[in-house]
């Protein structure tokens, strides 16, 4: 296993923290529901190393030799692509909780199902066995929370 800095997994590793970042910092959503459902520990616990360990590896896997560019990168990038689009649905609904959990197309979590999607597309495009692990923790994890929080509503 070789392990060196990857710009295009920075690239999508920084993709992915932007609108997140803004999104605490500058667009904090309106009419939060009151209650909310408990989410088993075991399942924060999974979304939170998971989602350091696929930031972490992503960074630092070596990216695959001879063609760097394949379907599955294409498809992190669509991935990302669509993310930002949800991201930009959020912010002109007036920052409304209930779209951050709008289903779109067939994804009823799309907001969190497309991270998960760009971090095990690349996976399979790095080669990376440890990502891949790393993605599945997380999706496992972020799927469950994001549920629970769409339940909510």
């Amino acid at each position: 296993m070789s392990f060196s800095l990857s710009p295009i997994g920075i690239f999508l590793a920084i993709g992915l923290l932007v609108p997140n970042i803004l999104f605490m910092l500058l667009f904090p959503p309106k009419n939060i529901p009151s209650k909310s459902n408990k989410t088993p520990w075991l399942f924060v616990v999974f979304e939170r190393v998971g989602q350091i360990g696929c930031l972490c590896l992503l960074i630092i896997t070596k990216n695959p030799a001879g063609e760097i560019i394949n379907s599955w990168l294409l498809l992190s990038f669509l991935s990302l692509i669509l993310y930002y689009l949800l991201w930009v649905r959020y912010v002109r609904s007036d920052r409304e909780y209930r779209f951050l959990m709008k289903s779109f197309l067939f994804m009823p979590i799309p907001l969190a199902v497309l991270p998960c999607c760009i971090f095990i597309t690349a996976a399979i495009w790095g080669h990376s066995f440890w990502l891949g692990i790393a993605a599945i923790v997380f999706a496992i994890g972020h799927l469950k929370v994001s549920s629970d929080s769409r339940s909510t509503i």
